[in-house]
């Protein structure tokens, strides 16, 4: 069994994206599990609106590979497309940052809302 964490976040239109996400997120891993969500600052786009974000933690027998298509595909089923990071408008962004024991993503681990999601979780 995978243990994956995710962070979900939104910056357009974003309670309705996020609640999409987690929907998706339910419908494909049945046992996970959200922290709250936070508001937070756009880091690295200046100018760009405030983002909703939520950690996660789910399950899965699923490979490493497997899960990564699943939720790029969840992306732009939401509605995200491959300029948006460019220009600071996130309909969603849902990263996976740790595998099992696996840093994917170790800078994200650092951010405080991060952090405070996980201890949610």
């Amino acid at each position: 069994m995978n243990c994956a964490y995710l962070c979900i976040g939104s910056n357009r239109n974003k309670e309705v994206n996020i609640k999409r996400a987690e929907e998706m997120l339910r419908a494909r891993f049945a046992s996970i599990r959200f922290s709250p969500l936070m508001e937070t600052e756009a880091i690295g786009c200046p100018g760009a609106e405030r983002y909703l974000n939520q950690m996660a933690v789910c399950y899965c027998e699923e490979p490493l590979d497997e899960v990564q298509v699943t939720l790029k595909r969840m992306e732009w089923e939401i509605g995200r497309r491959p300029t948006d990071k460019a220009t600071g408008r996130m309909p969603i962004d849902i990263d996976l940052i740790q595998w099992n024991d696996q840093p994917l993503k170790p800078a994200d681990l650092q951010r405080s809302y991060v952090k405070e999601g996980l201890r949610y979780l």
